[in-house]
């Protein structure tokens, strides 16, 4: 491929995502994308053989906001792994929106009305990142469960879906505010449902807490 043809492609792909975000994916079609990105229809054809495939690649380098990584020695070694999961969870959140892309698409997945405007092998890729990030939010909890850490009763997989749920719900709510609202408020349902975990909370209130601008202290 050479470098006009990589430019194009690119072009195309940040057409289509800005078309997406404007008028839904089922909407979007590919004369649309071929004139928000200033080129013919065969110009679209050319590198995508449908609009499936411009879905598929749109979404090719998504981050998902809450997998934390399957590095957990680190949580292991840790005096307060429950303080540093919060710490890397807003992190992996903020890097994520900070992105210009990846908020967009965060924004245009949130906005979809379902999994049927997105390709059947798109929508298992994303089941997948969710079920991965739940599955690692796991793994570090079940250390803070063996520490007693935990609220009794509570196992380290409810806190992770209740981590990943709400975070969701909060991305859901704030979209149309995103990145502006990257601050504790809109950090704040994750780090009380993090602290309603600790088996202790108010001796663990210290836990979590943001400054005014939403920075770490």
């Amino acid at each position: 491929m050479t470098l006009r043809s990589e430019r194009t492609r690119a072009s195309l792909l940040d057409a289509a995502l800005a078309a997406f975000a404007q008028r839904g994916i089922r909407s979007t079609t590919l004369e649309d994308v071929a004139m928000a990105a200033r080129v013919t229809r065969g110009a679209v054809y050319w590198h995508f053989a449908d609009k499936a495939a411009v879905v598929r690649e749109v979404f090719n380098g998504l981050v998902w906001p809450f997998d934390i990584g399957t590095d957990i020695d680190v949580y292991k070694q840790s005096g307060a792994p429950m303080q540093l999961l919060r710490d890397v969870l807003w992190l992996r959140m903020k890097n994520s929106l900070d992105d210009a892309a990846q908020q967009r698409m965060i924004q245009l997945l949130l906005k979809s009305s379902g999994a049927e405007e997105l390709p059947d092998d798109l929508s298992s890729r994303l089941e997948e990142m969710a079920t991965r990030s739940i599955k690692n939010l796991t793994a570090v909890l079940n250390i803070c469960y063996l520490r007693r850490v935990l609220r009794r009763g509570l196992t380290p997989l409810d806190v992770a879906m209740g981590i990943h749920a709400t975070g969701l719900g909060v991305l859901a709510e704030n979209t149309n505010q995103l990145p502006h609202s990257l601050a504790r408020p809109f950090f704040l349902p994750l780090e009380l449902v993090l602290l309603g975990a600790c088996k202790e909370s108010r001796k663990n209130s210290s836990l979590l807490i943001l400054d005014g601008r939403g920075s770490l202290k």
